[in-house]
């Protein structure tokens, strides 16, 4: 007789909220759980060899377009776990509770074994008698999670489980875990894989419940008993297949691989011996500071659903998921000298596969190295930060979603200032909407290196490297809707991704210490004070962005196809040249000189002048495009996008795609407006082990048909109200090639 264990279940589940608390926690010592008295806790340890759920469902409450109120369930589908190797599914837990100083604490530690979770279909899908009906409902594809090593949970907490005066102790540990996301494409089966995931973590802070934020882990209290500075450690990870090696505690690297086969128990990823195609790596490690994650059913305004008709009620229910995330980041600490003497938090970012290369980015700071304090300036000591703002996650019915804009995004748009409706698709469907408000990601990396992937040969290693730079992509008050389905495309009915995506980002706030910008940073010693970075910056700064998208994601052999029916994208920005603000000008006058002595300091508001600027940049895109992304092989390790792109021809009202360039001393641009035509496009990004390259190919007119010639108005403006129209441009075909590498000093 067999021994195995079969555990079949048939779930019904009314609600399930997930919370993944990302913050760690500084352990307690041994002698402080010797306090804890009187209690030998109790151990748990489970086993089996395989799970099957019929169903588990997410339930949310939302408003029909036909006035109706109803359920919708985020589903997940025939979900199986199966055992990795010879390791028994389950794991174990101990629960030890005590006493200290007439104050109960407890200690939870938890243990799951490797396994393989597979979720047959994900689905957002209507109520049934039992759970949710999805016979008919197209999925959003098959997950499968193999968690390759251990995943392991420890809380204690000083008193009982939530308090916001006493301290807990948290850690986490999901390490080098695959994560498969897979789409049946006719016969075939393609997937994107999340390789190595690793969520990594822990530290001390405080795990309590509020009024208004909901349920708050931390690592400050408003009712902290000490002021003692709490902080959060992404610990890096051992790697798996590179024995020696390690990877970042948040680590994201991302790969596509066709015709995977429906068997999720034969998944692999593995670098030497699977067709992994990379896309790209990117990790976070270090210490962090002023972690915080809240969770609460809070709701946001997305407007009455739409089907044939707009209901007058919100589409977004009694119930929901809101969510807010925020940390700050370590910067380096240096003595006099301005040597380092204890690195702060790491980013990673780049190609990935073997023999690949990355930049690791170090020394985040914020935008300005001196803030004004009266009449002198003063060292910027605040961290860099990220706070993802208001995230709400909810399930609705609907075709749009409304979305509010500012004046200058309006302004580039051609139309009024607040809300309107954009389209996620052309017909009501059953999707997941993600709603973010009032992001923040202000940091600059003034260090940066390049760095070889782990599975590189000898010879794609990187010697010692000398060069001083670092680059800036902060962010400020990004705004999105994201609407994403299950849908059907192409010829064999492919499953394929629906979506829907609307965004913004502001420029600046009215101070100047907060930017959207891409600038490229020299951080190489000020050449009469090298206790001090020289700062020069390039790039575009001050953006104003708006992009607003609807289209269909699929998987095929050669690569992830967009089918974009409608792509339009509006941007505003200054083209400057100059040193951060509140940086130590490079003059032998102004070597030594106080921080009272302004005329030696680059000003703390310099974003928000002119000085630094060449000119004003405002294109305007208004299309449809097809495009393919062509994942990077071992023997070509480069993203690739290429794909064909219309232009929708302007109106008697609307100057839809435009390219504008503004003398911004007097505003007087140049415009190159009402353009029109076809076009394809074949982009490359290459990351080599001491540059970065950029290739570029658009073909003009590439059908040569007479709707796809490029024409452009040609027009000069003295004043912004007034236009000379200097004719009128004419690209009948031919091809623009660029070619273009950054290679630090």
């Amino acid at each position: 007789m067999s021994t195995n264990k079969i555990i079949k279940l048939s779930v019904l589940a009314s609600s399930i909220v997930w919370a993944q608390q990302a913050l760690a926690l500084e352990a307690l010592s041994d002698q402080s759980l010797r306090k804890v008295s009187g209690q030998d806790g109790i151990s748990l340890t489970y086993e089996t060899d395989r799970v099957t759920i019929d169903q588990l469902n997410w339930k949310d409450n939302t408003n029909f377009a036909n006035g109706a109120s109803g359920n919708l369930n985020l589903s997940l589908n025939n979900i199986e776990v199966n055992k990795i190797d010879n390791n028994k599914i389950g794991g174990s837990v101990k629960l030890d509770v005590g006493t200290n100083a007439n104050k109960t604490g407890m200690r939870i530690e938890a243990v799951v074994n490797p396994a393989n979770i597979h979720i047959g279909k994900v689905a957002v899908c209507g109520d049934a008698s039992r759970g949710a009906d999805c016979s008919s409902q197209n999925t959003l594809g098959a997950l499968t999670l193999q968690n390759r090593a251990p995943m392991n949970f420890v809380l204690e907490t000083r008193s009982g489980l939530f308090n916001s005066k006493d301290k807990a102790y948290l850690e986490f540990g999901l390490q080098n875990a695959n994560i498969f996301h897979t789409l049946k494409n006719g016969s075939e089966y393609n997937q994107f894989i999340l390789k190595d995931f690793n969520f990594n973590f822990k530290g001390t802070g405080y795990l309590y419940l509020d009024a208004d934020k909901g349920m708050v882990l931390s690592t400050s209290s408003p009712n902290a008993t000490d002021n003692s500075i709490n902080e959060v450690v992404l610990e890096r990870v051992q790697d798996l297949d590179n024995p020696g090696k390690t990877r970042p505690g948040f680590n994201i690297d991302l790969r596509y691989k066709t015709n995977v086969g429906s068997d999720a128990k034969s998944y692999t990823a593995n670098d030497n011996t699977d067709q992994l195609n990379s896309i790209i790596r990117l990790g976070a490690s270090g210490r962090l500071r002023d972690a915080e994650i809240s969770v609460n059913a809070d709701r946001t305004n997305l407007g009455g659903a739409e089907d044939s008709s707009i209901s007058s009620n919100q589409m977004t229910g009694s119930t929901g998921l809101h969510l807010n995330v925020k940390t700050s980041f370590t910067r380096d600490e240096k003595n006099a000298l301005g040597v380092v003497t204890a690195e702060g938090t790491k980013f990673e970012l780049g190609h990935t596969g073997k023999n690949s290369y990355a930049i690791e980015f170090g020394n985040l700071t914020p935008l300005q190295i001196r803030t004004q304090n009266g009449s002198s300036l003063v060292d910027n000591n605040s961290l860099a930060y990220i706070n993802f703002g208001d995230i709400y996650i909810n399930a609705v019915q609907t075709k749009s979603l409304e979305f509010e804009i500012g004046q200058n995004i309006a302004k580039l748009l051609g139309k009024q200032a607040g809300i309107d409706r954009y389209n996620l698709s052309n017909n009501a469907q059953n999707a997941v909407a993600i709603a973010l408000r009032g992001m923040d990601f202000q940091a600059i990396a003034r260090n940066a290196k390049f760095i070889a992937n782990n599975s590189n040969d000898a010879s794609h290693q990187i010697t010692a490297q000398s060069a001083t730079w670092g680059l800036g992509i902060p962010i400020y008050n990004l705004n999105a809707n994201l609407g994403i389905y299950g849908t059907t495309y192409g010829a064999n009915n492919a499953e394929a991704i629906g979506f829907g995506l609307t965004m913004s980002t502001q420029g600046r706030d009215t101070a100047g210490s907060k930017t959207t910008s891409i600038i490229l940073i020299d951080g190489a010693p000020n050449g009469f004070n090298t206790a001090e970075e020289v700062n020069y910056y390039t790039g575009l700064r001050n953006i104003d962005f708006f992009m607003d998208t609807q289209g269909v994601l699929a998987m095929e052999q050669a690569g992830i196809k967009l089918d974009l029916p409608r792509l339009v994208i509006a941007m505003g920005a200054e083209i400057a040249l100059g040193q951060l603000p509140g940086s130590r000008y490079e003059a032998a006058g102004c070597a030594t000189a106080a921080t009272s002595n302004l005329s030696c300091f680059v000003p703390a508001n310099s974003f928000t002048n002119s000085t630094d600027v060449l000119f004003g940049l405002a294109p305007r895109l208004d299309s449809s495009a097809q495009l393919m992304i062509l994942p990077g092989t071992a023997t070509d390790n480069h993203l690739a996008i290429q794909g064909n792109i219309k232009l929708n021809a302007s109106d008697a009202t609307t100057n839809k795609n435009y390219l504008h360039l503004t003398n911004v001393q007097d505003n007087a641009t140049i415009g190159f407006d009402r353009i029109q035509g076809e076009l394809d496009l074949n982009a490359k990004i290459l990351v080599e082990k001491d540059q970065v390259k950029f290739n570029n190919n658009i073909r003009l007119n590439p059908s040569n048909q007479a709707a796809g010639v490029l024409k452009a108005d040609v027009n000069l403006y003295p004043t912004a109200d007034r236009a000379q129209n200097l004719g009128t441009m004419v690209f009948t075909g031919g091809n623009i090639r660029s070619s273009f590498g950054i290679t630090p000093r």
